[in-house]
């Protein structure tokens, strides 16, 4: 029996060491790298059960306490355990820890020293993700600090510094034994503040106190917190988001005897310090996480406040309070983020934000001064808003509003300085717009006044950043009102400097370079960007990267011209690739094509001037990816968006897929619609994850020049040309990719600025014609300029790069020669190059033809993406489900006409939609934008949209005027179908392998009037809802010459087979003949209007008309 209880010991003890060195194996990987749950729990398991049954074996049961207590200490400090780790962990470090307990028992001195340890580190200074060794952070000591509040700081100071003299011996690493020196002083410090004397508590912190900035802050932020409210006698009813706070019942004079305000309840009272926590958090939080960039920094705070507000008892009075904070604070994700939506939720809670402090501000003198800022905030936002839509009526109205505010603020007030900075960037901003050079002086030197206050060196905000800042305000003053007298010596910077810092020392160096042609300013202006990319590339301060990696690559390329440095040249052209990189992010980052819009628009043409640098370099494929990455981006980004849950699914990031494909669904929000993170940061999480600013990852990759070699060849077609126009006297350029013709790039020097006349004049023409539409003489003077353009399009792009195109033919001996038919090219024309028509360029008069389409095909595509995309897709015939819609407002004369003919001809079995005088049968409906859409994704073969179209102020809002619904609105029209609407696919929503042609006889479907790099029309947004073909139009044509072109374009598409662009094309040609036929399907009032010998060979009637999607012909037997 001895034996056998020996044995059975001596196995015990070797499950006990086997056990605990396990646990002591992951105690040692924690921090170094993942642990699993199952690692945790299966350990933990295994250390309970032996703890069972150790106990007359007193000092292994010490061992096994102690190595269970650390393990639950650890995964506490992970954040991977349960809420019951950290009590666990304590009570079992104690007992190790207590002589008088059986676990203590035979503990020898060190092992009571280890425990120790890992009870300090289930201090509140220890947080989710770190353990011995890692710095403190600062909000847990917040949190110590706020739950110590109505304990014994002075006994908990002791216990602290007790445990931490118990380490004395321990073979601790230096980093861990300045942890445990930290959290004994932070903890002191802390412990012992008398907040009502912040210079004392300052002067007592040592040199090397790791908070104190945050401290700093803190203590000036306290007195905008409000005071505990006393309970009236009857208590107030608590603000809702729906319902206003209703003030407590007052007892007047003719009521009866004042009742004095009863004593807070025990949940009231920690209900307040809950609340007062969160003003703090709030006011502190929203500083530190605008003074570090870091927009990650308001969800966590955002998150924070939302369990502030679950943790206070149902009804509690305050509560309206933490809900207005959570308002207040999304406030600053859109300057921080840089993300449009986290700016248009901020505005769902703004109004009630201001009211809720106008009412707090009746009681409360500290709340009083919130006031202000906040009218300054609401006016700043309106500011970017009219700087957006570039208003200069409503910027010198803002102005005057800001100009009054701070006539009434009073000089001490806390956010005076804050008016003065409002002040100053709207003159600034209005000086700009409006070319004013003394109101941006004005601007910037208000803002310099307002940084000199103390109240903004109270905030706390590192000194190095407002000295940049100053720094960046004194050069931009010297610049702009040429006094470089002004200019600022540099300041030196600190090693920690922040990327905002650094960000406005270089651009200060850069304005400094421009006027001392110092090369040490430009130097050091590279030196600190050059920081920040590095800064932006680990996801700080992301408003900023496309800025800021823009002006590094301007700052190469200045120092290239002085130094001729190829490495220079090859820096500037990397550094734009980036930029652009970061500008595409930036795009996808936001939700909606509007929003997109916007943040693309800061990029406008710089994808054309990285190209061209690229390609000056020989660097073509880098050149491509310019192109790509810098025009379409918001195309690119509905693309983007949809492809990003399979991407995350991929990759692994599950939940994130899941998440977004929430999202994009529309899931339900929060029960008071409080959000519990900033509204981009699911975005920008899952963009972190795709690796959205790693140059080789999936999100943004560029089609390379053999992929759009290989689409070139399956579309039948010779060449994909990139237009791109070259400013001052710098000669365009035409970069060529085709499959026989290689990649090339051919200067085209008529499409320099100094050459661009005609373009020029064109568009000043055009821009008369949209104001003046129905002015005979406006409309001559436009035919004449569309004709001179005409005359100027072939020099300067069609004579040079079809010259080009045949030499290299010419030269390839292994080209595809078999190939029949006429020449095919894709232009890509790049800014306002796309207003061009280029297929309407007008031959030399000994040519044998008039126009260029007489003698090729030439197709159009918004970029070589979206040009794989069309060839991709497989065609459908047209006659199988066609779908012709008519004007639902029946204000187009020939619109039924057109509509009628196609019924009654090649498209017998369509379905009609729109209003008709003479319906050749019942249309199926009105015409909706959602009756559309519904047919677009469910199989239409063909979609012809007899219709008005026009192109709005911004891309977004260009539309076709179809049927509103029988629903009323109080935004825009719902019976216009605008580009936004198009890429706003619905959740679930996929692309299939063929598309429909769908056919835009509308004017102006084709036609952009700003940001033209986006590319942004009806007809491309077609393409990207899924249509392999789109025909669209320039501008406005004659009804009559447009039903007659649509009927012909029919004709040759369905009675002789052809390709929608080859159809077009045979229009067109019929258009020119002056001695045109029926072509065989004209009858009825069509033929009437043929017989009346309208003038249809001028541009005007006929240009207007392009083609997107596949360029090839048609395949045999497709009819």
């Amino acid at each position: 029996m001895r034996d056998e209880e020996s044995g059975g010991v001596r196995g015990l003890r070797a499950w006990a060491a086997e056990a605990t060195t396990r646990g002591a194996e992951l105690i040692r990987r924690v921090g170094k790298e993942p642990v699993t749950a199952e690692e945790f729990d299966a350990t933990a398991a295994e250390l309970r059960q032996l703890r069972l049954l150790l106990d007359h074996d007193r000092a292994l049961l010490g061992t096994v306490t102690l190595s269970l207590g650390a393990l639950l200490a650890m995964r506490h400090a992970t954040g991977q355990g349960t809420p019951a780790d950290r009590e666990e962990a304590r009570r079992l470090l104690e007992e190790v820890r207590d002589p008088a307990t059986p676990a203590g028992e035979a503990v020898p001195a060190e092992g009571r020293r280890w425990a120790a340890l890992y009870l300090l580190t289930l201090n509140e200074l220890a947080v989710p993700g770190s353990g011995p060794g890692s710095a403190p952070d600062f909000w847990s000591v917040f949190d110590q600090s706020l739950g110590a509040r109505h304990g014994d700081p002075a006994a908990e100071a002791a216990k602290v510094a007790s445990l931490a003299a118990e380490l004395e011996g321990l073979p601790l690493p230096p980093e861990a034994r300045d942890q445990v020196r930290q959290i004994q002083d932070v903890l002191s410090y802390v412990s012992r503040a008398d907040f009502s004397d912040p210079g004392t508590l300052m002067s007592m912190l040592p040199a090397d106190f790791p908070f104190t900035e945050q401290l700093r802050m803190l203590l000036n932020l306290m007195p905008s917190v409000p005071d505990t409210p006393d309970t009236p006698a009857t208590p107030a009813t608590p603000a809702t988001p729906d319902t206003p706070a209703t003030p407590a019942t007052s007892n007047t004079e003719d009521s009866g005897p004042r009742q004095e305000p009863r004593a807070r309840t025990g949940a009231e009272a920690e209900g307040d310090d809950t609340v007062t926590g969160a003003w703090l958090a709030a006011l502190l939080g929203t500083t530190e996480a605008m003074r570090d960039g870091d927009p990650e920094a308001l969800s966590r705070l955002l998150q924070r406040l939302a369990g502030d507000l679950d943790r206070l008892p149902d009804g509690h009075d305050r509560a309206g309070e933490i809900r207005q904070l959570i308002g207040l604070v999304l406030q600053t994700g859109e300057p921080l983020g840089g993300s449009r939506i986290d700016g248009a939720v901020a505005e769902t809670h703004r109004e009630s934000v201001g009211e809720h402090y106008a009412r707090l501000a009746e009681a409360d003198p500290a709340a009083a001064q919130l006031t202000v800022p906040l009218r300054a905030m609401n006016l700043l936002v309106a500011l970017r808003a009219a700087e957006d839509a570039e208003d200069e009526r409503e910027l010198l109205r803002l102005v005057g509003e800001l100009a009054e505010l701070e006539r009434t603020t009073p000089e001490d007030h806390a956010f005076r300085s804050l008016v003065l900075l409002a002040h100053g960037n709207a003159l600034a901003t209005l000086g700009h717009r409006t070319g004013n050079t003394e109101n941006m002086v004005r601007g910037l030197a208000r803002q310099q006044e307002a940084l000199t206050a103390s109240s903004v060196r109270e905030l706390g905000l590192p000194e190095s950043l407002l000295t940049s800042v100053q720094e960046a305000l004194q050069a931009s003053r010297a610049v702009v009102g040429g006094t470089p007298d002004l200019m600022p010596a540099p300041t030196p910077l600190p090693a920690n400097a922040s990327t905002d810092t650094r960000y406005l020392a270089g651009l200060s160096a850069t304005l400094r370079h421009s006027v001392t042609r110092d090369p040490a300013d430009l130097d050091f202006a590279i030196g600190e960007l050059e920081q920040v990319r590095a800064q932006v590339r680990k996801g700080r301060s992301p408003q900023l990267a496309g800025d800021a990696l823009w002006q590094l690559a301007e700052n190469y390329r200045t120092r290239s011209g002085r130094t001729g440095d190829a490495s220079d040249r090859a820096a500037a052209t990397n550094a734009a690739l980036e930029a652009l990189q970061a500008l595409a992010g930036d795009v996808v980052l936001q939700t909606g094509p509007d929003h997109g819009l916007l943040a693309a628009r800061s990029g406008a043409d710089r994808g054309v001037r990285a190209a061209i640098w690229a390609a000056a370099e020989g660097r073509v494929e880098d050149a491509v990816a310019a192109l790509e990455l810098g025009r379409a981006l918001v195309l690119q980004a509905a693309a983007t968006s949809r492809a990003v849950p399979e991407l995350l699914q991929a990759r692994g990031h599950c939940e994130l897929a899941r998440a977004w494909r929430d999202a994009e669904a529309g899931a339900p929000g929060t029960a008071d619609g409080l959000p519990r993170e900033l509204p981009s940061s699911l975005r920008r999480r899952a963009l972190q994850a795709l690796g959205h600013r790693d140059p080789d990852g999936a999100l943004f990759r560029t089609p390379t020049v053999g992929e759009l070699k290989a689409g070139v060849a399956a579309g039948d077609a010779d060449a994909l040309v990139y237009l791109l126009a070259g400013q001052g006297d710098t000669p365009g350029m035409a970069i060529v990719v085709g499959p026989d013709t290689g990649t090339g790039v051919r200067a085209l020097p008529l499409l320099s600025g100094e050459h661009s006349g005609p373009l020029e004049r064109y568009l000043d023409a055009a821009g008369a014609r949209q104001r003046q539409p129905r002015d005979a003489g406006v409309a001559q003077a436009w035919e004449q300029a569309l004709a001179e353009l005409c005359d100027w399009a072939t020099g300067a792009v069609i004579a040079p790069v079809m010259t080009g195109i045949a030499e290299r033919l010419a030269a390839d001996d292994g080209r595809r020669k078999d190939r029949p038919g006429p020449p095919r090219l894709v232009l890509v024309p790049c800014g306002r190059l796309g207003i061009v028509p280029w297929h309407a360029a007008r031959l030399p008069s000994e040519a044998p033809h008039d126009y260029v389409c007489e003698a090729m095909v030439i197709s159009y595509a918004a970029s070589g993406r979206q040009f794989l995309d069309t060839v991709r897709r497989a065609p459908r015939v047209p006659g199988a489900a066609a779908v012709l819609v008519a004007d639902p407002t029946m204000t187009l004369t020939h619109a039924e006409l057109e509509v009628t003919a196609l019924r009654q001809g090649p498209y017998p079995e369509a379905r009609l939609y729109g209003d008709f005088f003479e319906p050749p049968v019942e249309p199926v409906g009105p015409g909706t934008p959602d009756d559309l859409l519904d047919e677009l994704t469910g199989g239409a073969s063909l979609l012809h949209l007899a219709c008005h179209g026009s192109a709005g102020v911004s891309p977004t809002e260009s539309s076709l005027q179809l049927a509103s619904p029988d629903v009323s609105s109080a935004g825009t029209d719902p019976g216009l179908l605008t580009v936004s609407r198009l890429l706003a696919r619905p959740a679930g929503e996929r692309t299939g392998t063929d598309g429909p042609l769908v056919v835009l006889s509308a004017c102006e479907t084709d036609l952009t009037h700003r940001d033209h790099d986006e590319a942004l029309t009806l007809t491309t947004a077609f393409v990207a809802r899924g249509a392999r073909d789109v025909v669209g139009s320039r501008w406005a044509t004659a009804d009559s010459a447009a039903a007659l072109m649509m009927a012909v374009f029919h004709h040759y598409l369905t009675v002789e087979g052809r390709s929608p662009v080859d159809a077009l094309r045979a229009a067109q040609a019929w258009m020119l003949n002056p001695r045109r036929e029926n072509p065989g399907s004209l009858d009825g009032r069509l033929l009437d209007e043929l017989r009346k010998g309208p003038t249809l060979d001028h541009p005007a009637a006929w240009a207007a008309f392009i083609h997107q999607g596949h360029p090839g012909p048609a395949t045999p037997g497709r009819r």
